[in-house]
């Protein structure tokens, strides 16, 4: 027999009811599918799918970072994740064939097989898609996913080759999942010592290229790389960079003597008078817990606004929210020894195919 809220529910509008559960995260609406036929009815309907498809923005509640990994050794992987809203730790099972992640975007991630060879996985609904095989000179920079189907694109770099004794750039490939292979995408517009995190803005994938320094940019329509910016704000350290709202930033350490960080910064990119502006700073306080017994590296990982800095060597994770610029220190993660601890760094957010 149905409940009188249930009845109450029903009786109103389509769209008012679609309206209202356009406002929930997705953790919220996978809950509600299983709680009434007319809630499942609703949520699973093309017009309500389609409509919370198009929303830009995000919920926090749904944001989880994968920050640890363990259990490769018995080949039973598993990922210590944390919920920054609810700031608390959980296990979350990884594909037993998984042995490293190489980059992530939406809840999809591009992992490595303990024998040899990639594959694709959403790691909240437990699909597996393999891909194309790499090259062994190559490596991955970034996973574009397509949030109005299933399909996806990878973005690799070869190393760097010498050919007839001369260090020549490193080539492009993308793949693409609609044709289930790689193809051909040009040449970067110069040599460089390593390359950053890749992130996607307006269309065009972000690069740090070091030595020389230069911001990057890789258009995804017309596959042409280049130079946007050849100057970086002051000399850093452990750089990452990162999209929030629509914004560029860079987050660093500043190289202070024998390599020491003193200082971690935030600067925001100006894309139209290209120059870089300081736009946070983690406080003195919060800076020195986070040191511990001295700071040399740190990892940084990033999603829907909030950036969280780890000192792996000391398992201290400090979060900050680019909103409010409020700085705090997380819980310590108790889910799991230290001495197993080892990072891997990704962000997941549920992705609408989770609810059809």
């Amino acid at each position: 027999m149905a409940s009188s809220s249930d009845s109450d529910w029903e009786r109103l509008p389509l769209n008012l009811q679609e309206s209202i559960l356009l406002l929930l995260p997705i953790s919220t609406l996978l809950i509600c599918k299983s709680l009434s036929r007319s809630f499942l009815h609703t949520i699973r309907s093309p017009s309500f799918l389609s409509a919370y498809s198009l929303r830009r923005s995000r919920h926090l509640d749904d944001l989880i970072f994968l920050l640890f990994i363990d259990g490769i050794l018995d080949r039973r992987p598993r990922a210590i994740a944390f919920l920054p809203v609810r700031a608390t730790w959980f296990r979350l099972p990884l594909p037993p064939s998984l042995c490293h992640i190489h980059t992530s975007n939406g809840c999809l991630v591009v992992a490595e097989k303990f024998e040899g060879g990639q594959f694709v996985s959403d790691l909240l609904s437990r699909t597996v898609t393999p891909i194309a095989p790499l090259s062994f000179h190559s490596y991955i920079l970034s996973l574009v996913e397509d949030e109005a189907s299933t399909d996806f694109k990878i973005v690799s770099s070869s190393k760097n080759v010498i050919d007839g004794g001369i260090l020549r750039p490193s080539d492009c490939l993308v793949y693409n999942s609609a044709s289930r292979r790689w193809e051909s995408a040009g040449q970067f517009p110069h040599r460089y010592a390593m390359l950053g995190n890749a992130i996607l803005l307006n269309g065009l994938l972000f690069v740090l290229g070091r030595q020389p320094d230069h911001l990057l940019a890789f258009d995804l329509k017309t596959r042409m790389w280049s130079v946007v910016d050849e100057e970086l704000p002051l000399s850093l350290l452990c750089f990452h960079l990162l999209v929030f709202e629509e914004r560029l930033f860079l987050v660093g350490g500043l190289d202070g003597e024998e390599l020491t960080i003193t200082k971690i910064e935030i600067w925001e990119y100006d894309l139209v008078e290209k120059q870089w502006g300081r736009f946070s700073f983690m406080p003195d306080e919060i800076f020195q817990q986070f040191c511990g017994n001295g700071l040399f590296y740190f990892d940084t990982v990033d999603q829907l606004g909030i950036v969280l800095f780890c000192n792996t060597r000391e398992s201290i994770i400090i979060m900050f929210d680019m909103s409010s610029k409020i700085w705090s220190r997380a819980p310590d993660c108790d889910v799991l020894p230290k001495s197993r601890k080892s990072w891997i760094g990704h962000a997941l957010v549920p992705s609408v195919q989770l609810l059809k």
